[in-house]
């Protein structure tokens, strides 16, 4: 008998259009010999499946579940393919958990954790990861430009610490465009972080836990056309170029694989998750882990998948499998 596989995409952020074109791929990659599969689309209040006949049914939140032309449609498990709140930031996992709903990915613990930046900073850096000299501001707190500067110095980047996609995000050069780039941070969170500007080349590690073993995906390299890799490049393929696999030198590459392991391992990911560093001759910097990575078909974890020779349909399934069992 199918089971019943809800892929939830869209979201409340930024990201919301590129959420729906990962969904939508998932629905289309997942088996469909083996699962009925519901793509539901959540902004706002409204979450809503739409059918082949473009017919529109809302999602019972008390249970989620569905009512189709007189049948009761409940969920064997949730593929989660929200990028943003409140699919990456655990809101949507821990609705899942009190409903007693297996999902795809990270706990809503960790999913909550990744997605502040400077908690995420703080945590991993304990495991002994190097990361940026940082400031973390409240919106409460007071402070001046010269101790922010004192700590960090020029250049800096100045960033909400719950957000994707370089939302809200500014690169500081001088003095003087410290207080309107926190300004524009704090328009999109509570809490900002001000980290040192590192200079050097950008690499992203896709890893996952897959038939018992943490294992590398691939390491992706990012060359940006701009000053740095804000929302626009991220989304617009002319503005950036991705190298898979990075053209790197190979201790850097075992340094990568080990870090992002390691990280995978403490942290306790489920699923596969990205994450980005920064290096040069000084070392690997640690930015941020992605809990859910774009996965269409042009994102760079699925280009990571089809370089491994890896069935993407086949993993989509595993982790379906992982997620239910483990439940």
């Amino acid at each position: 008998m199918k089971k019943n596989i809800a892929v939830i995409m869209g979201g409340n952020s930024g990201e919301h259009a590129i959420s729906l074109k990962s969904g939508a791929n998932i629905a289309q990659q997942l088996n469909h010999d083996l699962y009925n599969v519901y793509p539901i689309v959540l902004k706002g209040a409204s979450w809503n499946y739409t059918n082949e006949q473009n017919e529109v049914f809302p999602i019972d939140k008390n249970d989620f579940s569905l009512h189709v032309n007189g049948h009761h449609i409940c969920f064997d498990c949730v593929f989660i393919a929200i990028h943003g709140n409140p699919g990456e930031d655990g809101r949507l996992q821990g609705y899942f958990d009190m409903l007693n709903i297996p999902y795809t990915g990270c706990s809503a613990l960790i999913s909550a954790l990744t997605f502040n930046k400077n908690y995420c900073n703080r945590v991993v850096a304990s495991y002994g990861v190097q990361i940026a000299p940082s400031v973390h501001l409240l919106k409460k707190d007071h402070f001046t430009a010269e101790e922010i500067i004192a700590r960090t110095g020029l250049p800096c980047f100045v960033k909400p610490c719950n957000s994707g996609s370089s939302v809200g995000m500014s690169k500081v050069n001088e003095q003087a465009e410290l207080l309107p780039a926190i300004n524009t941070a704090f328009q999109h969170d509570d809490q900002v972080l001000i980290e040192t500007f590192i200079k050097g080349r950008e690499i992203t590690c896709g890893v996952m836990e897959y038939q018992g073993e943490i294992q590398v995906v691939g390491i992706t390299e990012i060359v940006s056309k701009k000053e740095y890799f804000d929302f626009e490049a991220k989304y617009n393929p002319a503005l950036a170029n991705e190298i898979t696999p990075a053209p790197i030198p190979t201790d850097v590459q075992t340094k990568c694989e080990n870090t992002s392991k390691l990280i995978y391992k403490v942290l306790d990911c489920k699923g596969i998750v990205r994450i980005d560093y920064i290096f040069n001759s000084q070392g690997l910097y640690f930015i941020e882990v992605n809990t859910i990575p774009g996965q269409t078909n042009e994102s760079i974890v699925p280009k990571q998948v089809r370089m491994k020779e890896l069935c993407f349909t086949d993993l989509c399934t595993y982790f379906l499998e992982e997620a239910i069992n483990q439940h």
